[in-house]
């Protein structure tokens, strides 16, 4: 592949629901351009960009592909993004390093919830964009209707450039809105006949391109002017003034079409060269060296800076790190320095992995995008750059992982192969988290929604050779005490041989929550000699670590010794260790134990109609709500307080509720007493669970 100035790429992050078509209209991309004879099918397995095993096998896409298309002298970086929320990480990662968005909308379907989701993201970024509604060769698909429901739901920025001639089986082409001509399209996939537009639909065309003019001309002064003098503006003026206003946001064109039969595809691509911006045309980027910024223009003149959004294991190439050039050129064979890890990277082939094909590139300016194999330190949100300049470009946000699992291997001693494998899995994916409890000991696998968990389970098996047993996370309960109480403790052993004696007396009260365990000597007269005070406190402290009800950690407790005996010769530490616990023992039993759960601060994001939906789920899992804010657009947060134990799985009802279109966060906030009868639940599951471990 050819090197590329900076003003002729386009990097275009393809978005939208899931199966709205996006592998299929990049394979159209690569067929209408050359790169491949015959396009593939998602159902067939032969996509270009769904090559990955678990993409083949369920007919999705999983992982961000890199697909460059060279069109009229330009070359266009197509990321294709996968459109189910599981994946979210990919389009931020992708979002981040993008300079426009190609979002698809089903000519079925409409408006989906990741198209929302989209399109929220894209407004975050402040990206520009344009829209293509594809599948309207398609049974009840209906471009009029769908175009009010973008234009409701995004608003009147939103506008058609093209529309159908013809709908479902008899669709047939377009009509371009900016040309006034008539685009028929043809089964073989010849060139299409450019022709006049059909006499019923010229005075529907005539319309709308009144709306294309009018927005063109909020480009500058000078075209309004003529706007408002003339009427009109020529098809160049329109497409000059589109351009503007689309990078600036004040516009969003929608074309039409369908991926699967190849129906304006020529279309699409000839907008994104002409209308979207090349890298040089985008504000500045924002490097750090240390708290200095520093703006990157993706000029070939600056010091070289490349940041990795993305590295992935291919099982022919090893390693593959995705680096946006922000600034400089970058080259093989380069000795470079990973500023982020301070470790040094040394450059090998840089090139672009269509399908199983490596296509080599000798150097990349500017704004370009390239794939680099076996880099050893360089992880996804890492910055490369050169050893004198030291720039560091920030990482996005990420949304954390809502849904939790317990995780174990099938065969006993492979713990360590599990932790290796996952490891390897969180660098490919920055949504994706596994870490050992350190308390209940569990091994915790993380994620956005099942079918990510899923899936990372699929490729333990399939490249690390680990199944693996899901189950909820073990809560990590707590006891205490809700009154005084007293226990005698007594330790005496004589065998023939030298004897144990140890005899203490100890008084139990709650403490404050969160004072937790608080041992005070108050012993008179020497009854327990200075050297068995501290032996008394470690038994107590060891009782204390299994409380009497469940066995679990008991936490607020004030322990007083005040009063014991000994014996000159039998008395030992380890005797008093015991008597100390055997007289913890004593106490709790008396002193009305009660079980304490942890309970969590949740904060859940929502379009504002399931508000009351997400009040009502919380009240019923025993939590409580402490009020909504507005987020604006349309959006609310939902504050309250709920048990850990009713949220593990909070994330699949969360979006079945909401259609998809709910987040939350969640973290700790503090201990509560558990209600008797979940109290009941949990010791008897201690007790089985005790029975099954002897």
């Amino acid at each position: 592949m050819k090197n590329f100035e900076t003003g002729q790429i386009r990097n275009i992050a393809v978005l939208g629901h899931g199966s709205s078509g996006k592998t299929t209209l990049i394979e159209a991309f690569m067929y209408q351009t050359g790169v491949i004879g015959r396009m593939g099918r998602v159902d067939a397995g032969n996509t270009l960009s769904d090559h990955d095993v678990d993409e083949v096998h369920r007919q999705i896409s999983i992982t961000t592909s890199l697909l460059p298309v060279q069109y009229k002298n330009c070359k266009v970086n197509v990321l294709d993004v996968p459109g189910y929320a599981d994946f979210i990480s990919e389009a931020v990662s992708v979002l981040a390093v993008a300079d426009a968005g190609l979002l698809l909308i089903d000519g079925v379907n409409g408006v989906e919830v990741q198209t929302e989701r989209f399109w929220r993201m894209l407004n975050e970024r402040a990206l520009p964009r344009v829209l293509f509604i594809n599948k309207l060769d398609k049974e009840n698909s209906n471009f009029d209707d769908i175009l009010a429901t973008i234009q409701k739901r995004f608003g009147k920025k939103c506008f058609a450039v093209q529309i159908p001639i013809g709908a479902e089986s008899s669709f047939k082409g377009v009509i371009d809105l900016i040309h006034m001509k008539a685009i028929i399209e043809k089964d073989d996939n010849s060139m299409p006949t450019v022709t006049d537009i059909p006499a019923e639909l010229q005075s529907k065309a005539e319309s709308m391109r009144d709306a294309i003019a009018e927005a063109a001309a909020e480009a500058d002064d000078e075209l309004m002017m003529k706007y408002l003098d003339e009427g009109t503006l020529s098809d160049d003026e329109i497409i000059n003034g589109l351009k503007v206003v689309i990078k600036n946001g004040n516009a969003y064109p929608i074309l039409c079409g369908s991926a699967f039969k190849n129906y304006g595809t020529t279309s699409l691509l000839d907008m994104i060269i002409d209308s979207l911006p090349s890298p040089n045309e985008m504000p500045a980027k924002i490097g750090l060296k240390g708290e200095e910024e520093i703006e990157l223009t993706n000029s070939n003149s600056g010091p070289l800076v490349a940041y990795a959004f993305k590295a992935t294991a291919d099982q022919f190439a090893g390693k593959i790190t995705f680096l946006r050039i922000y600034s400089g050129q970058l080259r093989s064979g380069s000795d470079l320095v990973n500023v982020t890890r301070e470790s040094k990277e040394r450059i090998g082939n840089l090139f672009v992995l269509i399908g199983k094909t490596q296509d080599i590139i000798e150097v990349a300016n500017a704004g370009d995008i390239v794939q680099v194999a076996k880099l050893h330190d360089t992880m996804a949100g890492n910055t490369i750059s050169t050893s004198g300049s030291r720039i560091q470009i920030a990482m996005p946000d990420y949304p954390e992982p809502m849904l939790n699992f317990a995780i174990s291997p099938k065969t006993k001693g492979e713990e360590d192969k599990l932790a290796q494998g996952m490891h390897r899995l969180m660098e490919e994916d920055s949504t994706l988290k596994f870490e050992i409890d350190q308390e209940t000991h569990d091994a915790v696998i993380s994620g956005m929604g099942e079918l990510q968990v899923e899936i990372a389970r699929d490729r333990l098996k399939r490249k690390f050779n680990v199944e693996t047993i899901l189950g909820n996370p073990h809560v990590a309960y707590r006891e205490t005490i809700t009154g005084n109480a007293e226990g005698h403790g007594r330790h005496k052993k004589q065998s023939g041989g030298a004897g144990q004696f140890g005899d203490v007396k100890l008084k139990l009260e709650p403490n404050v929550r969160g004072g937790g365990i608080e041992f005070i000597d108050a012993v008179v007269g020497g009854v327990v000699p200075r050297q068995f005070i501290p032996s008394t406190e470690k038994g107590v402290r060891d009782a204390l670590k299994r409380g009497p009800i469940a066995g679990y950690p008991v936490v607020d407790v004030k322990v007083t010794l005040f009063d014991g005996q000994y014996h000159p010769v039998d008395s030992k530490d380890i005797a008093f260790q015991t008597a100390g616990r055997l007289g913890v023992q004593e106490g709790m039993a008396k002193a009305r134990p009660i079980i304490l759960e942890p309970i969590v601060h949740a904060e859940i994001a929502v379009p504002d109609e399931y508000i009351g939906d997400i009040i009502g789920g919380l009240s019923s899992k025993r939590g409580r709500v402490q009020g909504s804010d507005s987020l604006g657009g349309g959006m609310s947060v939902v504050k309250g307080q709920v048990p850990q134990a009713e949220m593990f799985q909070y994330s699949n009802e969360l979006r079945a509720l909401t259609k998809g279109q709910g987040s939350f966060t969640m973290s700790i906030s503090h201990y509560e007493e558990v209600p008797s009868h979940v109290a009941d639940q949990i010791a008897a599951e201690a007790k089985k669970r005790d029975e099954e471990e002897r």
